[in-house]
């Protein structure tokens, strides 16, 4: 009779470790997509920077010589090539919540 109890209490306590093992694991998942995510928005901001300072001296030399020389042009398509990026980011988080 002992042995069919010290059975039972070690097949419980394995099914209750599978068990926490199982949702550790799913936990980590889910961090691990977060940390995903988050590392793209923060290149994503960084591409972003980047491209208003590309305008934000392309300005400065179109005032400083008095005319535009294609810098202002460039520095436009990087920030609108940046939003264009941002926004595709957006648009998949938000489906990745719908599918939820």
């Amino acid at each position: 009779m002992t042995e069919v109890i010290c059975t039972a209490i070690t097949a419980a306590a394995t099914i209750i470790c599978a068990f926490i093992a199982h949702k550790t694991g799913q936990r980590e998942k889910r961090e691990d997509e977060r940390a995903e995510q988050r590392a793209k928005e923060g290149r994503l901001q960084l591409k972003m920077s980047e491209a208003n300072n590309k305008l934000t001296i392309g300005i400065a030399m179109a005032l400083k010589t008095g005319r535009a020389n294609g810098e202002v042009e460039a520095g436009l398509k990087a920030v609108e090539d940046a939003q264009n990026d941002y926004r595709l980011f957006l648009e998949g988080l938000a489906l990745d919540e719908l599918k939820k």
